[in-house]
């Protein structure tokens, strides 16, 4: 196996794949990237064993074609060090690869590709083509909501339905939860529903890029993301996703329209004085005011401050611990939130003052009990 590759090209091939390979695993071959030579085209691939990516890249010169597994971490670090030049790989009968450079060269102990993980195999049998831009604002908007708690494994991913006039996801973790539906997306097979686990979300917004289309094929156990010249597949969630339009109140009825920028940068300052346990903050609602109040008892800290917002109704006390209500405002695109509130207790949704067209988003959060 012998080729020659810019420093460039490699390292952009090596971060897509490396962001999967564990640092550390009780398997050490997982540590490694195979590469694959044949022809013109050097494929490279890395996995956990429950996901797994392989990009493609073309060397600029190929001698002699073979495969063998790599350490990731070396790899990767050795050749993010080097300046755009161009590098020699040449692998010898005992599996060590040599890299030259016009400044030295470094030597690597390799893996036979027999002793690296079989790949996946798919078929075409159900395939759905999603827009680049839809699949990555999509999981942009869910992603912060997903649940990390091991007792609750089918929360534990973003709940994806393909349905045959809509696209939706949602994720919840209990305390927080994110639904976006597409209504323009039209589908002519029967529905699909699955749960994607949160690294596989990831390693998919850092790979969609702005235009252009990617495929999603599906089957039992698993979902391969088709990027043309790379190729993430991951395992699905197992276990049935519970019905989360139960926990959406539908007769929040109160209306609050409060300015996103000046409430982040209120909470953010008033929750640095809340308990560093639970950071509730403490939301008073009075006509066409908000007050937002915290306090730490256990180091005397308090922190009040107060907003001119749109509300007409009835004045309450809620509860929300800051660090979620945040994350839900940091989705919101608009300029104006709008808070749906029904009473102390109950869930309060939040939404974008306008929905973008054929969009319809919400979030949800769950208030905490104030301290009497």
């Amino acid at each position: 196996m012998k080729f020659s590759v810019l420093q460039n090209k490699l390292l952009n091939a090596l971060q897509i794949v490396s962001g999967v390979v564990p640092t550390r695993s009780t398997t050490p071959v997982l540590e490694n990237i195979l590469f694959e030579l044949e022809d013109d085209t050097l494929k490279m691939t890395g996995t956990d064993l429950e996901i797994s990516i392989t990009t493609k890249i073309h060397p600029e010169k190929v001698d002699s074609t073979g495969a063998i597994a790599l350490p990731a971490r070396v790899l990767t670090e050795t050749i993010r060090s080097l300046p755009d030049i161009e590098i020699q790989f040449e692998l010898d009968e005992n599996n060590r690869m040599k890299m030259t450079t016009s400044r030295g060269f470094y030597q690597v102990s390799g893996i036979s590709k027999d002793n690296f993980p079989e790949q996946p195999s798919f078929s075409d049998e159900k395939t759905v083509v999603v827009k680049n831009n839809l699949l990555n604002r999509m999981f942009s908007k869910t992603i912060f909501a997903v649940s990390s708690e091991e007792l609750r494994p089918a929360l534990m991913g973003v709940f994806m339905q393909i349905l045959p006039d809509e696209f939706r996801m949602v994720a919840t973790d209990g305390h927080r939860l994110s639904k976006i539906i597409d209504t323009g997306f039209r589908f002519d097979d029967q529905p699909i529903r699955m749960v994607i686990p949160p690294k596989a979300v990831q390693s998919a917004l850092k790979n969609l890029k702005e235009d252009g289309e990617t495929k999603l094929i599906i089957d039992d156990s698993g979902l391969c993301f088709d990027f043309k010249e790379t190729v993430l597949y991951t395992r699905l969630v197992e276990g049935d996703y519970p019905d989360y339009e139960r926990v959406i109140p539908r007769d929040n009825e109160k209306k609050l329209v409060v300015d996103k920028n000046e409430l982040m940068a209120s909470l953010k300052r008033v929750s640095l004085f809340s308990s560093a346990l639970t950071h509730q903050i403490r939301f008073s609602l009075s006509t066409d005011k908000l007050e937002i109040c915290s306090e730490d008892m256990d180091i005397g800290g308090e922190a009040r401050e107060e907003l001119q917002v749109d509300y007409k109704e009835e004045g309450m006390e809620i509860g929300y611990n800051a660090q979620y209500a945040m994350d839900v405002l940091k989705h919101v695109d608009t300029d104006q939130v709008v808070f749906h509130l029904n009473n102390p207790v109950r869930a309060a949704i939040i939404k974008p003052e306008t929905q973008q067209e054929n969009e319809s988003f919400l979030m949800l959060i769950m208030p905490i009990k104030l301290r009497s």
